[in-house]
């Protein structure tokens, strides 16, 4: 089971703003990111995919488009996909 989940570092300790599913003693792995740089990271990644349109007519944009949506145009050796 994988939960995602926002915390606040405080005395010391990790405090998870909302509850979680663990039970007493439950060993977890822990992948910290910081907000302010998470963030800073999805301003990049929007500014790089709303480049990836530029110079696109709008034909070839609805067939990107329309391939997304069917992922196994994209990955045709992913039979994970379907």
């Amino acid at each position: 089971m994988t939960q995602v989940v926002s915390a606040i570092y405080e005395g010391g300790v990790l405090k998870p703003l909302d509850p979680v599913d663990l039970k007493e003693h439950d060993k977890v792995y822990l992948t910290i990111e910081v907000e302010e740089e998470c963030k800073k990271k999805v301003e990049e990644i929007l500014e790089l995919a709303a480049k990836c349109f530029e110079g696109l007519s709008e034909e070839e944009i609805s067939i990107i488009e329309s391939a997304r949506l069917n992922k196994t145009l994209l990955f045709p050796d992913r039979v994970d996909l379907k």
